[in-house]
């Protein structure tokens, strides 16, 4: 982002994590302009003009800034664009306050806060309206599971599909606090990948859903989207096979092959899905061609109207993606699971006849054979975690040994196996097999 859009931040001087904002704000723009007290606004404000305003609510509570802010923008001058950072997030609050209609909630990585300021700043430039709310509440996850926030998700996914079987369109402001905690916890870590990869005795469409929409944010990430384009990818994941909540579980978990009538059936659950998400009026329009095009492919082959290539919606061919590699990767009622690795395998063959080829490599950018944050046993009976892959040998990463064979904790030990010929992965351990909180 170059030096012609101006960003004005209020940030009391005491505060010492602010040193943080400052730095992340000057990675959007080198003339971020600081200022700690009602005088500076003036004066700032008449340099040269603000296009964004960052006010920490624990320096000036919004609303004033607001005000302040306003009452020294001339006459006929666009109006700056306002981001709060604040200490919690209420939902109502926005109601309270619509002034500031984009609020970043501690705690935050300050890449969320670059990411964030740039895309509020790309809208400007572009001219496109932000009248829409980025409300981003960044939440730290568990300190090593992700199991309570994927039992959040698929709770979300649970309720959506219960409303989609009464005809109605999802919660998309739950989804979208649902999202948000997914991809902080996807930007920290790999807990909820690992989560999400490990097999399930039985097919369900929550879990589905929510391990396509970790895969979907995994791959956005991977192909450093906006952050609220990587939000909305995580979003439609959540809800993508909505439609299915329309037809019969009789399809749904048949054991044998589908019958021609029955293939038909199920291919109308793009289009019975799209239908609900139109409930939600044109703001969501975006998400009715994600769920509409999901099942579309890139020479055609797909459904339901046959698109190809650049036809088919951007956020739909990260969908489509993460979907047949989430189906492939998990129990069907017609099929045991391939491991993570041949299921990869499997999509990068699809690669390009199916699939873009940048999404492909997207995801494979992000898969390993031992993926990062995973638990393993080591031939010599201690366990540890993945904390580094080895491109030169993937089954040979970087390992911090943290319990012994009899499962006490010692001293965390790096052991980087391609330099111990002698010691070797037994096995990967399921997350619920090692004794975290």
């Amino acid at each position: 982002m170059g030096g012609d859009r101006r960003i004005l931040a209020l940030l009391s001087e005491q505060q010492q994590e602010n040193q943080r904002v400052r730095e992340a704000l000057i990675r959007v723009n080198v003339g971020a302009n600081v200022v700690d007290s009602p005088a500076g606004i003036g004066t700032s404000i008449a340099a040269g003009g603000v296009d964004l305003v960052v006010c920490d609510a624990q320096t000036m509570e919004p609303q004033r800034a607001h005000e302040l802010v306003l009452s020294n923008v001339p006459d006929g001058e666009r109006q700056p664009v306002f981001l709060a950072l604040v200490d919690s997030f209420d939902r109502d609050r926005l109601g309270r306050e619509p002034a500031f209609a984009h609020f970043l909630a501690r705690p935050f990585r300050a890449e969320t806060l670059t990411a964030l300021c740039r895309s509020l700043l790309e809208d400007i430039r572009s001219d496109v309206s932000t009248d829409r709310t980025l409300a981003v509440a960044i939440r730290q996850p568990a300190r090593f599971s992700a199991r309570p926030l994927y039992a959040d998700a698929v709770s979300f996914a649970r309720e959506s599909l219960a409303r989609g079987r009464e005809g109605l369109a999802p919660d998309m402001g739950w989804a979208r606090l649902v999202a948000e905690r997914l991809h902080t916890s996807l930007v920290q870590s790999n807990l909820l990948l690992n989560r999400a990869l490990e097999p399930h005795q039985r097919f369900d469409l929550s879990t589905h859903s929510v391990n396509v929409a970790i895969f979907a944010g995994k791959i956005a990430h991977s192909r450093d989207l906006p952050l609220d384009s990587t939000l909305r990818a995580i979003e439609a994941g959540l809800v993508h096979d909505i439609g299915m909540a329309r037809l019969p579980e009789s399809i749904l978990f048949k054991e044998s092959g589908l019958s021609a009538e029955e293939r038909q059936e199920m291919e109308r659950h793009p289009t019975l899905g799209a239908e609900l998400i139109a409930q939600l009026g044109p703001s969501y329009g975006w998400l009715e061609r994600a769920i509409r095009q999901e099942h579309e492919r890139a020479g055609g082959q797909g459904y339901p109207e046959g698109l190809a290539q650049e036809e088919i919606d951007p956020i739909a061919r990260v969908l489509g993606v993460a979907d047949v590699f989430e189906a492939f990767s998990h129990t069907r009622a017609y099929r045991s699971p391939f491991t993570a690795y041949e299921a990869l395998e499997r999509v990068v063959a699809m690669r390009e006849e199916y699939f873009d080829g940048a999404i492909v490599d997207a995801l494979a950018n992000e898969i390993s054979v031992f993926p990062l944050d995973s638990y393993v046993k080591l031939s010599s009976g201690a366990i540890g975690r993945v904390i580094a892959t080895n491109p030169g040998n993937l089954m040979r990463p970087t390992i911090e040994v943290l319990w012994n064979e009899s499962w006490a904790p010692i001293d965390p030990k790096i052991m980087a196996l391609d330099q111990v010929p002698d010691i070797a992965i037994e096995r990967p351990l399921h997350e619920s097999e090692v004794p975290i909180t």
